[in-house]
């Protein structure tokens, strides 16, 4: 352990060539790229997430039941987010591989004008982007207003001597829009590099949404819906019980492609989930019943889950971006059309909400406040429910409806031992090492007595 601590610190800035060169050609940049997509497109655990990732983040929230869980399977599934904290030294370090990669690419390919180069500029600044914002949501706290917030440290250029110390959070945020906005000046035109302008644009949508600038995610997220129009009945179920191919309205998908390898990730990924029940809870959160057509979609009756297990992005979340974005801006008319259209699409026989009508805030759930820390009303609890539903065992999002929303604080048992996870945990550490080793680099809050 005290090895994989003191190799941390600088691996994800030293690329020294050994023997090696930096590319030239807009070929050779490109193949840096392209492992990257490719990793993307048979799923990987740190950029976009795969089956493996929704796994361990859905047994860190509170859809699944983990004090019931069933052994022997059972032990090789994550008990909570403790068990799994000091492992996200790795999450950190391969995100900004990634930005070193990407940074190497924008640094040195001259060719911004061919279609290769353009293709390569424009992912490069994309991936770059995505790579920050996944470092936003898991090692910096929610966004909170403060101007003193922090971010995480910014590297722009390729430089091995580098040693950034954190940024606030408004100038990280500054650097994803950057580098979203710059993706978008180049012309993504081979569908190999997946990240196209609808694509830079959800990730904007998600972005705003995250930081509570919800005029701004309204403007995004309005845009693709009319783009992409929710799907009901028969090509709803198709799109959300096909594995790898991308369907329907989705707008992004990882793990597209299957081998002999990734298939037998996930098949072993399903064999342990069934060891941990479906929550009580959650199935309650189904008011209407076996009528919604998720119910069945997403566990049995034995409270065995029954969804494939992706991460992606389509239009329903940029509905429930909307829908919540309106809410804040205290546009409730707003709030409580798009909350009425997704439900429209899901449940036989719909009657739509009215304000009257909203269910009471059921105050046995774990989320008390929204992500102004303001007491739930009965609208934002229905979208926040209606989410919930949505989304279970998709793109982790649970985990991070839980950070956004007040980071409860809640336990399972095992063993007889209780195990809390606490409000901190929901921001990860960052590696030890970096802290000691490059001076001025703050811990995040919880982690700082660690030695």
């Amino acid at each position: 352990m005290a090895l994989v601590l003191m190799t941390s610190c600088k691996s994800y800035l030293d690329i020294k060539p050994y023997g090696k060169t930096i590319p030239k050609t807009a070929e050779e940049f490109s193949a840096m790229m392209h492992t990257i997509l490719n990793d993307i497109d048979y799923g990987e655990d740190y950029l976009v997430g795969d089956n493996g990732t929704v796994v361990d983040y859905s047994c860190f929230s509170d859809n699944l039941e983990a004090s019931i869980t069933m052994y022997p399977g059972g032990n090789f599934l994550p008990s909570y987010i403790g068990s799994k904290l000091s492992s996200q030294q790795y999450l950190y370090i391969n995100l900004y591989e990634t930005i070193r990669n990407c940074n190497i690419v924008l640094d040195n390919l001259e060719d911004q004008t061919s279609e290769l180069g353009q293709n390569v500029f424009g992912v490069a600044y994309a991936l770059r982007g995505v790579a920050y914002y996944q470092l936003l949501r898991n090692f910096c706290e929610p966004y909170s207003g403060d101007p003193l917030q922090l971010g995480v440290p910014i590297v722009s250029t390729f430089d091995m001597e580098e040693k950034p110390i954190r940024s606030t959070y408004s100038e990280t945020v500054n650097q994803i829009v950057s580098d979203f906005n710059k993706a978008k000046t180049f012309t993504i035109s081979d569908e190999v590099y997946r990240f196209n302008d609808d694509v830079i644009n959800g990730y904007l949508a998600r972005l705003y949404f995250w930081v509570q600038d919800y005029t701004s995610a309204i403007k995004y997220a309005s845009e693709l819906l009319e783009k992409y129009p929710l799907l009901e009945g028969d090509a709803y179920t198709e799109m959300m019980t096909s594995q790898n191919a991308m369907k329907g309205n989705m707008i992004f998908k990882s793990a597209i492609l299957s081998n002999s390898s990734t298939k037998t990730a996930l098949d072993g990924n399903k064999r342990v989930l069934v060891s941990r029940p479906v929550s009580k809870r959650f199935i309650d959160a189904f008011e209407d019943g076996d009528k919604d057509i998720r119910y069945s979609l997403s566990f049995t009756p034995e409270r065995e889950f029954n969804k494939i297990l992706i991460s992606d992005m389509r239009s329903a979340e940029m509905c429930l971006i909307l829908a919540e974005s309106y809410y804040h801006n205290s546009s409730n008319e707003n709030a409580l059309q798009y909350l009425n259209l997704l439900r429209s699409k899901r449940i036989e026989n719909f009657t739509p909400y009215t304000m009257a009508t909203l269910p009471e805030v059921n105050p046995n759930e774990i989320i008390k406040v929204d992500a102004k820390g303001e007491a739930l009303t009965p609208l934002i609890n229905s979208i926040l429910n209606e989410r919930r539903k949505e989304f279970f065992l998709e793109s982790c999002d649970r985990w991070y409806e839980l950070k956004r929303n007040g980071r409860p604080t809640f336990w399972m048992a095992r063993n007889g031992h209780k195990y809390t996870t606490e409000k901190f945990m929901y921001t990860f550490p960052l590696p030890v090492m970096d802290v000691i080793l490059v001076d001025g680099l703050i811990q995040n809050e919880g982690y700082d007595q660690v030695i």
